[in-house]
């Protein structure tokens, strides 16, 4: 009789932690996240980059992802609202007319200058860039230990963020 224990989850491997470089690459790699949630979004961005946040393919996963179920939610926590509502027409767009599931809250004061980019998606995949000012991205998109480390950060900003009001449309 046999007594080694078969297994199977130590024949996987686990998948290889992945640093990005480029943008194209970036971008590819966060639309491809927003593609597959299936319950939750958050991203937390001092500036959020219109190369990689308002190009047409992020806007439909996330249109999509909002549409798939009533209690989806995408969270996002920006420092420069301004540079947001100017440069991310898409994006903006999206919160207006998506309010109930994608909210968007400007950074509490005493987080201001914190200086990394990151997008989770339902607690396991991720891509993390540490400092902006760098091309350097890690990205999984299965990990959840990583992934729920950077959700807890995120709900740490959230909970201390504000709404942004100039999202909200006046109107009838």
């Amino acid at each position: 009789m046999d007594t080694a224990k078969n297994t199977p989850a130590e024949n996987k491997p686990e998948p290889p932690r992945r640093v990005i470089r480029g943008r194209d690459e970036v971008g590819d790699f966060l639309a491809g996240l927003a593609e597959s949630a299936t319950r939750e979004i958050v991203i937390f961005a001092p500036q959020i980059d219109g190369a990689l946040f308002n190009t047409p393919r992020f806007a439909r996963a996330l249109a999509s992802f909002a549409a798939r179920h009533r209690n989806n939610l995408a969270r996002i926590v920006v420092e420069d609202t301004e540079q947001v509502l100017r440069d991310n027409d898409r994006l903006v767009g999206l919160c207006r007319r998506l309010s109930d599931f994608i909210h968007m809250h400007q950074v509490a004061e005493e987080h201001l200058g914190i200086r990394e980019m990151f997008l989770v998606i339902d607690h396991s995949g991720f891509l993390h860039q540490q400092d902006i000012a760098k091309p350097d991205c890690i990205a999984e998109s299965h990990n959840t230990h990583d992934a729920v480390l950077l959700a807890r950060r995120f709900n740490e900003l959230w909970d201390r963020s504000e709404p942004i009001f100039s999202l909200r449309s006046t109107g009838l």
